[in-house]
Parts: C-alpha cells; structure tokens; sequence
C-alpha cells in the first residue's frame, strides 16, 4: 500500500548518508548562530498565522484595504503579501537546512505528486490564474510544513505552533472587544443558519475560528503530555482554545474539541497503566471508527442532536450538484481551487439554487475529487492512508505520545472531512498540522531504521 510513498527502507550508501539521522540531525539544538536560531523561530511562528488566514480575511480590516472584505479571502492585497512573505522567510531557511528536509522530500512522493498534479491542473481549469495562485499558497503551505517537521523536533515545533495559534486566540479576544460589529456574526438575510452572535474573531467565518482552535486544542493537550513544560500557562491557553469553540458556535469545530479531550485523556490514563496500552488504543481504533462511520453515513441526525440544521445547514443539496460537476470531469476535475468564485456563472447558479452563497464543497473527498479528480482522490487518500500507518507504526515502535496524539488527530480530520473541506486545501493549519505530523512520523520510523543498520 505504502510502496512509493513511505520512507525508503534500503538507501544506497550515498544517499543513506545524505539523509543520516545522526545526533542531533532533526533537533534544533546546536545548529547555528543563536541569532539564526531566533529568526528562524519567529519566521516559523509568523508562517503559522499565516496558514491560519488570520487577520487578513477579516472584516475588520476591510475599511484599510478594499480587496480584504471579498468573498474570495486569497484575493485580497493583505494575504497575498503574507503569503509572499512566507515564501521568502520560510524558502531560504528550508535551502540552509536542505540536509535535513531531504528524507521528507524522499519519503513523502504522495505529497511531491499532489503538488505537481496541483501546478499541471493550471492547464485545464476554468480559472487558470486562480488556480495557480492558490498553488502558490499551497506551495506555502507544504514549504511551512516541510520546514517545521524537518528542522525543529516534534516538542519544538508544537509549540511553535502553540505561540501561533494563541496571537490569533488573544487577538480574537481583543477584536470582540474592541470591533464587536465585525468580529461577531450579525444577523443577515443572506445566511442560510441563524450564526447572529457566534464570534468570528480575526477570521472571516464562526467555523474558520472554531477549526482553528482545535488545532490548538490537540496541540496543547500534545504539549502538556511532555514532562517538563509550563503547566500553567499551557493550561491556560487550552482553556482560552475551548472557550472559543464554544463562542464560535461551530458544531464540528465541538465535536473536535470533545474528540481530542478523549484520546488524550485516554492516553494520559495507559501512561499510567502501560500494561493496558494495547486495549485501550483498540478501544482508541474503535471508538474513532464508530464516530467517524456516524458521522460521515447519518450526518443530518448528528447536527440534528445538536441543535443544527436537518440539512447540514444546505450542505445535502450542495452534494447532489457537486456530485453531477464531477461526472462532467472525473478524472482531472476542474482545477484545483478553480471552483466557487463569487462571480463564476457555475457558482452563482448553485448558490442561487441552495438559497446561499457556497464558498465550498463542504466535505473534503467531494472537494478533491472536483478539484483534481478522481487522480487527485487517489493521491490525497493514499497520503492519508499512509499518515494513518506511521502513526501506528510509531505506536508500536515505543513512540507512544507522537502516535497515539498523531493518529487521534489523523482521524479526527478524517471524521471532520465529512462536512467540511480538510483536506488538500492551502493555508489551512488543519492540513499544515496534518502534514507536519506525518513528517515527525515518518522520520521517526527512519530514525529508528538507521538506528538498527548502524547498530
């Protein structure tokens, strides 16, 4: 199944020393001036809210820059210059530790092919110059990745990701207070579900902020797993996550939340009981696959127990005309992110058919296989499958706290796919996380390979 796309197991000696997991290889120990080290941090930190979107595709910074208020939140001055800057701080620090982002490059040909298949789309898409924006971004995306899971261990780059995440949870806060009108839904003819209330923050929509803070949720739940960490204020920023899941009103974004508290709780309980390891992540397996199979087969009765919309608030009747777009291109799709233009003919007539203006597929396989087709699908699934395996594979390697938080995290996604467009997409730190854990995964199972060969 992995065969292709998994770290190689057999290197010839060349290439099995250019990729050497010696000491300190992965680790961000020893390497380099302090002053590098710093802004190599910062630039990481930086590239994090990038990812998330944040600030830039707010309402509240509509009256500076015109473009930042469309639809259509990639198009505006303000991102495209934070993707621009990401690019140029992230592009030449993974060149000055291109030694160590070389096994992923290796290991990970899933997501090398997803990128070339992105670029190739450009071609024929109904909007070849969006199309190749977004690549752009994506590019960004998978470059933060690459760097994050390749030149700071796992510890370090969580919490890189943790400072990100907690500037756009403090600043949300602050916008609320300071911006109410625009960082709050207010009520609008326009929606489709009654969202009048639910905070937004430093983002366009309630479900971005609520997605946003789960990440932060199992980042900080990885965080406080470790054994030396500021409890406290770890502690605290996990709590401030939740509360804005809560405000955010996003009823995916909740069941995360709940997700991930209970795969981490379970993994703090078999810390203490290693003997019952093996039981309790079967029931870990099976407790993820019943939620997920709920989810993705009787979606409508899931909202419907918690208080939303029978109808996915519109999504059902979205899927029928995805489902008739992909029987026009099966194979190639559309072109990647080429669809759902505010003034695209195709969009304005199913957004006038549902009743509301679709910015997106709402389920992540949906989404993929419109974009790029049933060859894309395949691309996605096989990385995802593969994601899953090394997580397991850590698992049973001793690596208990990066595979059982990386696997509650993979599926958590997966399960999240189902109403909402995960997987695949540019400036997403969903994805962003995905990737960097696959990767820490990944050079886990080499490190350990090469470890064996040398011993």
């Amino acid at each position: 199944m992995a065969d292709g796309f998994t770290y190689p197991r057999n290197q010839s000696s060349a290439r099995a020393q250019a990729i050497s997991v010696g000491k300190g290889e992965f680790t961000s120990s020893a390497d380099g001036p302090p002053l590098i080290q710093r802004l190599g941090w910062l630039a990481a930190v930086f590239a994090v809210i990038v990812q998330q979107g944040a600030f830039v595709s707010s309402p509240v910074l509509s009256n500076l820059v015109a473009e930042v208020g469309a639809p259509d939140a990639q198009a505006n001055i303000l991102n495209s210059l934070a993707v621009f800057l990401n690019i140029m701080l992230i592009a030449p620090l993974c060149l000055l530790h291109c030694r160590k982002l070389a096994p992923i490059i290796y290991g990970n040909r899933a997501a090398i092919a997803l990128i070339v298949l992105m670029f190739l789309s450009t071609i024929w898409s109904i909007h070849p110059d969006v199309t190749v924006r977004r690549c752009v971004n994506y590019f960004s995306t998978i470059l933060t990745a690459c760097y994050l899971a390749g030149r700071f261990d796992v510890d370090e780059a969580m919490k890189i990701l943790s400072w990100g995440i907690a500037i756009s949870a403090v600043c949300s806060f602050l916008f609320v207070a300071a911006f109410p009108i625009d960082a709050v839904h207010q009520p609008s003819l326009r929606q489709v579900e009654e969202i009048a209330g639910a905070w937004r923050g430093v983002f366009s929509h309630k479900n971005v902020l609520g997605h946003t803070m789960t990440v932060g949720v199992i980042v900080e739940l990885y965080i406080l797993s470790g054994a030396k960490v500021r409890t406290a204020w770890h502690a605290l920023l996990l709590c401030g996550f939740l509360a804005l899941v809560i405000l955010s009103r996003s009823t995916t974004g909740i069941l995360l939340a709940c997700f991930y508290l209970v795969g981490a709780s379970l993994f703090f309980l078999l810390q203490r009981a290693r003997q019952y390891f093996g039981v309790g992540l079967a029931m870990l397996a099976v407790f993820g696959a019943t939620i997920g199979a709920i989810y993705w087969t009787y979606p409508n009765s899931v909202f419907g127990f918690l208080g939303s919309d029978a109808t996915l608030t519109g999504r059902t009747e979205l899927w029928a005309f995805v489902l008739r777009l992909i029987a026009e291109r099966p194979l190639l799709g559309w072109g990647y992110s080429a669809m759902w233009l505010p003034s695209d003919t195709i969009t304005i007539a199913i957004s006038r058919a549902v009743g509301w203006t679709v910015p997106q597929a709402h389920n992540a396989l949906l989404e993929v296989t419109l974009e790029m087709g049933l060859t894309g699908l395949a691309i996605v699934i096989t990385f995802v499958a593969v994601s899953l395996w090394r997580s397991m594979r850590c698992l049973m390697a001793g690596q208990q706290k990066l595979g059982m938080l990386s696997l509650v995290f993979f599926l958590g996604v997966i399960i999240s796919g189902a109403t909402e467009s995960t997987l695949a997409q540019n400036q997403t730190i969903e994805w962003v996380v995905f990737n960097v854990l696959s990767f820490s995964c990944g050079l886990e199972i080499m490190r350990r390979q090469v470890g064996k060969e040398t011993s």
